[in-house]
């Protein structure tokens, strides 16, 4: 079944898109976003297990695939890591989609949600999408110091290549940071660049003047 534009478009017009790449800020934003004008919150990361759940092998490949451990993971090559990634973000957006469509039907939602070109302009309004990524310097001095990643971190610290491991793992966000920027430029959504000089309240007054909320 294929469903047109037009129809998505009206049914996501509840929906401010936070997107981009890691630790462009979309968590923290879409976060007091919620929080300040009391919408519905929709993280991305926190359903992927309900996504991986209703994936098949035939239609999400790289959603169901099982490595046979962590370290055959992060130790594959770096190019490889980023095009997985990439795949798997792809891969959910239509479940991302309708998951927003029954959500929004009767409240305003923010949703945080990782980039995938399928995010267009034929399906969201341009005062609906705004996309946060990362100057590249940032991602090896911030991914891995946010709360929601410290699990994360500790994990990989106790692993015996953890060196290699969090080098894999890095490299891979920085490539994947690097490809995502240059696809988002094209989508013509406006696009903000954190660096070392950004404030969370500079960054959240930009959105939401272009969410049309001041």
């Amino acid at each position: 079944m294929n469903i047109e534009n037009n129809i998505l478009r009206h049914y996501l017009k509840n929906v401010y898109f936070i997107s981009g790449t890691a630790c462009g800020g979309k968590t923290t934003m879409s976060r007091l976003l919620a929080e300040k004008y009391g919408f519905t919150l929709y993280d991305m990361d926190a359903v992927y297990a309900e996504h991986r759940a209703m994936a098949d092998p035939v239609h999400q490949p790289e959603t169901c695939y099982h490595m046979t451990d962590h370290h055959e993971q992060w130790t594959r090559s770096v190019e490889e890591q980023a095009r997985w990634c990439a795949e798997s973000i792809r891969e959910q957006t239509d479940m991302v989609l309708l998951d927003l469509v029954r959500l929004s039907a009767d409240r305003i939602v923010v949703a945080d949600v990782l980039f995938a070109p399928q995010y267009t302009k034929e399906i969201i309004d341009d005062d609906h999408m705004i996309l946060l990524t990362a100057d590249r310097s940032l991602i090896r001095k911030s991914y891995f110091n946010r709360p929601e990643k410290r699990s994360f971190y500790e994990f990989v610290k106790a692993q015996p290549l953890a060196d290699l491991y969090f080098g894999n793992i890095l490299q891979s966000l920085e490539i994947a940071n690097d490809q995502g920027q240059e696809l988002m430029r094209k989508t013509g959504f406006k696009m903000v660049e954190r660096t070392e000089n950004s404030t969370v309240q500079e960054t959240l007054r930009i959105i939401e003047q272009h969410f049309n909320l001041l």
